[in-house]
């Protein structure tokens, strides 16, 4: 074999291996690239809830419909937790995160922390005071103790001949529960006949702690003749403080779920509005994928709700999607 054959076998050779080379990189490339998963860093306020139960459910029925991974935080109401798992999420280098703030300015500085990282922050249910987020998903707080309040305002006309005095029961850090509860107080004192003789702090808006609030202000005020709740929890604590005192007082609050239905079958819960905590979950997840894909969103989403009494239970119970659990 002469010399010219030798370097040309070798030069053959040699682009074999290239040739050979490319194509197993680009093989390992194509693998990486479909095995790199979309992941998305979620936190809500508190499993304890069945407004979060709900919600829970929504967004995991997205991300597996989406197939994305979807990262689940509960930092059972703390602040602290909360924030520590939000620095877990910037660390991990998530896409996205979905946040259910635990407090409207305590989380600031590590959501503007993401999304100085380029992390996209998608929020719900609880505003936060930054302008930095991508949207904030929810319903329109106002309108839903609105809604109560004017339900609650006509029968204090019609059944209690204008006169009515009235607790109120709210998680008060809550953002969403303020303005429910102003929306609320905006319309029943437009009677000159009712009184709120109460307004108290349910501490982590948990059930328990909202039975107890219920108890005190019954005592503190034998004849009381309404309560409100801001949510599920205040709501339904209410429901079962007026059971346990066997008490003649009207609970009026905020949430639907089974139970809730039941107590408004059972004249135990006069009126409510629904949100749609499933819808609400699902929709974050959504638009966190919409944001990802370099879609416009709106700085405000809004989730409709639904006023809930005896007369319309069943209409409202086939419109809306209340999960048993």
């Amino acid at each position: 074999m002469n010399e010219e054959e030798t370097m040309s076998n070798k030069l053959s050779t040699l682009i074999l291996v290239l040739i050979i080379v490319s194509m197993l990189l680009g093989m390992t490339f194509g693998a990486s690239s479909q095995e790199k998963k979309i992941v998305l860093g979620t936190s809500i306020i508190t499993y304890e809830h069945p407004f979060y139960i709900d919600v829970v459910n929504g967004m995991k029925k997205a991300a597996e419909k989406a197939g994305v991974e979807m990262l689940l935080d509960d930092p059972k109401a703390k602040l602290d937790a909360q924030v520590k798992a939000l620095e877990t999420y910037i660390t991990r280098g998530v896409d996205a995160i979905v946040l259910f703030g635990v407090d409207p300015e305590g989380v600031v500085p590590v959501v503007e922390e993401a999304v100085a990282k380029g992390i996209p922050v998608i929020t719900a249910d609880m505003e936060l005071k930054t302008d930095k987020v991508v949207t904030f998903i929810g319903s329109d707080n106002y309108q839903i103790g609105t809604e109560v309040g004017k339900w609650t305002k006509d029968y204090i006309e019609k059944e209690m001949d204008g006169k009515a005095k009235i607790g109120v029961l709210w998680w008060a850090v809550s953002v969403a529960q303020q303005q429910r509860t102003q929306g609320f107080l905006d319309q029943v004192t437009q009677l000159p006949g009712v009184e709120i003789v109460a307004q108290q702090n349910v501490e982590e808006g948990l059930r328990e702690n909202a039975m107890t609030v219920a108890e005190n202000i019954m005592t503190a005020n034998k004849d009381i003749d309404i309560l409100f709740g801001g949510n599920q929890t205040c709501t339904m604590g209410a429901v079962s403080a007026v059971e346990a005192a066997g008490a003649n007082v009207k609970v009026v609050g905020v949430d639907i779920d089974t139970e809730m239905v039941q107590a408004i079958k059972d004249g135990k819960l006069f009126a409510t509005v629904a949100q749609q905590p499933i819808v609400l979950g699902s929709t974050a997840i959504e638009t966190a994928l919409k944001k990802l894909n370099g879609e416009e969103i709106p700085k405000r989403i809004t989730i409709p709700v639904l006023l809930v009494t005896q007369e319309n239970l069943e209409q409202a119970t086939k419109e809306l999607e209340i999960l048993e659990y």
